[in-house]
């Protein structure tokens, strides 16, 4: 090959690079919006139910400690 078509092949594939890259960035914000929506939806939900049962924190407190010891989060 000579070299002036070695050196657009070359640039071809840093525009697709960077082009990719960016798209990844994109879907990584998209992603890190969606995880802040669901842990403030999650508060959300808490509070409310320790509203109507005074006694949920508690009883997620033990829950949480028991799921921990017998759930492995991978299998699920």
């Amino acid at each position: 090959m000579r070299e002036k078509d070695v050196e657009k092949q070359f640039q071809t594939l840093q525009q697709e690079i960077d082009t990719n890259a960016e798209a990844f960035e994109g879907l990584r914000r998209d992603q890190r919006a969606a995880v802040d929506t669901l842990r403030l939806e999650i508060e959300v939900l808490r509070r409310c139910i320790e509203r109507l049962h005074p006694g949920f924190r508690k009883c997620l407190d033990t829950t949480w400690a028991e799921v921990v010891q017998e759930i492995d989060p991978e299998a699920l």
